[in-house]
Formats: C-alpha cells, structure tokens, sequence
C-alpha cells in the first residue's frame, strides 16, 4: 500500500501553470495514471480554490465528483479561504463548523492545501484553525515570509506564528509543507535562504526538528522538490530525522503536471534496500501514519 498525502486534480483543466511550464495541472486521469506507473493506491485530493493559489480555480464540487467518479483512489480533504465570511455577523466560530462539518459528511478528511496570505495569528485565521480542532481536521499548509511574492501563510524566519499555534490548538495536526517550513529543518536560515533549495549539509539546530519535538501535533509532508530536496541535501542527517520522527512523517509528492514526476518514492525505497530505513519505517511513512491520522481504516 502507497498513499500520496499531497496530490492536485482536475476534472478538465485549461490554463496553463505559468508563462515558464508549457503544461496545464494534471487531470483526474492523469493523475491515476502517474499513480499507476509509480505504484501509489490512494492519493489525497487538495482542492487549488484559495484566492492566491496559482492555479485555476477549483469548486468543492469538482472535488467531490472526481472521487465518485474514480472510487478508492482520492480522499478529498476540503478547502475554506477564512476571509470567506463577509458579513460581520457571520464572522464567528460557528460559521466555520458549520461548512467543515458539511464536508465531513460529504466523507473529507482534512483541509487544506491552505496558502492564504494571512499570518497564523490572523483572528479569520485562529477562528478557522479552532473549528478544524473541533471537527478533527488535519490541516495542510504551504508557507512563506512577507517579503517573499508568493502564496501561503504568512510567517517569519524560525516560524514562531507556527510555534504560537501548535501551542495554542494541540488537538489540531498540522501537515507542514514548503520550501519555506523545510529549509528550517536547518539551523543557519535566513531571509536570504528561506524560499531557495539548498544543496549544503544541515547545520544543527534547525527549527523544524525543535518545533516537532517539542509538539506532537506537527507533522512533516515532505512532497514536492522542497520536501525531497531535504533529504537528499544531507542524508546523514535524513536518516536520523526519519529514524526520530518516523511517526510524523508522510509521504507526499505535490506532481502538478504530466512532465513534473517526483523521486521521493524512488529515494526512499533505495534508502529502504541499501538498509538506511527499516522496512517498519518505509511502510510508516508511504502509508501506515496518514492511515492512522485518517482514520481511513485500511489494514
């Protein structure tokens, strides 16, 4: 069993990604046929809908017809913009449980990918994060700086409006992702070196590591070249992440085109065959914790 936590889908997409990538998002069967050629059984379904992902727009509809329409292969997590209630009357806790508990009846498990422009602190925000604690909805996040022109949630160097709500939601799981939230895995970060992809060794004392031992909540989606580049930039130091964090780590890979094939796959399973990951390990991550996190019940 494989389980990809980060994947994109359309029923039909149009738009091109950017003037740089001559290639539109995947399709739904598109994306079962990467899944198909690298081995993956499931994949979770994250709704492109916020107003600064950089994609086409995408309704919760579309969401949940792809996974009627393909059976056993997506699990849609929803996706609420908290800027959404525009009525001051309606800005409250309860209107937030009132859309997320729609969409667990229409079977989501989670939201995200959350990338809106607005600092964890934010009171939309904080209201939002507590009706997911509520509901029990994990919540997958992309992040940035505000001095980086970008989408995600609004942080600085050594992520401390991250710190103040893991702190502050402890029932809530969090699934950390971006180049912004990894390259903190190491302790010489920057505002310089933030948003880029390193290829230097780790230095010790990296935020991430603290933050994950320090709060139990927080949980590490390593797709896309960001998450993978992590490991391979050192992997004395990935091992040793892997081997203290094995419970908290999920295998995602964010392929956002046809010409876009991640390795993060390919890299584990070689480091599982060489011996640098048990085969407990591999099976945790690739599957065995986004399963438990789920509670998608599979054995």
């Amino acid at each position: 069993m494989v389980i990809d936590c980060h994947a994109h889908a359309y029923l039909s997409p149009k738009l091109k990604i950017s003037p740089e990538i001559d290639d539109t998002f995947l399709s739904a069967e598109q994306q079962i046929r990467l899944m198909d050629e690298m081995g993956i059984d499931k994949a979770v379904l994250l709704p492109l809908n916020g107003a600064e992902a950089p994609a086409e727009r995408q309704s919760m509809g579309e969401i949940l017809y792809i996974c009627e329409k393909y059976p056993g292969r997506f699990i849609p997590f929803c996706n609420i913009d908290p800027r959404l209630p525009k009525h001051p009357e309606m800005i409250k806790v309860e209107n937030y449980l009132f859309l997320l508990n729609q969409y667990k009846n229409l079977g989501c498990k989670g939201m995200g990918e959350m990338v809106v422009r607005l600092p964890w602190n934010h009171p939309l925000m904080l209201m939002l994060l507590e009706a997911c604690e509520t509901v029990g909805f994990p919540v997958t996040f992309h992040t940035i700086t505000p001095e980086f022109n970008g989408y995600g949630v609004i942080d600085e160097v050594g992520l401390p409006k991250l710190e103040m709500v893991l702190k502050k939601f402890p029932g809530l799981k969090f699934f950390a992702h971006s180049t912004a939230f990894w390259n903190e895995i190491s302790g010489d970060v920057t505002i310089e070196t933030k948003h880029i992809y390193p290829d230097n060794k780790v230095t010790p004392g990296g935020r991430v590591p603290e933050l994950m031992r320090k709060y139990p909540n927080l949980y590490g989606d390593f797709s896309a070249s960001s998450g993978l580049s992590t490991f391979t930039r050192d992997p004395e130091f990935a091992y040793k992440f892997i081997e203290e964090f094995q419970d908290r780590l999920l295998l995602g890979l964010d392929s956002c085109s046809m010409s876009n094939r991640m390795g993060h796959l390919d890299w584990l399973g070689k480091s599982r065959d060489a011996g640098f990951i048990s085969l407990e390990v591999y099976e945790k991550i690739v599957w065995k914790n986004i399963n438990r996190v789920l509670d998608l019940g599979i054995e």
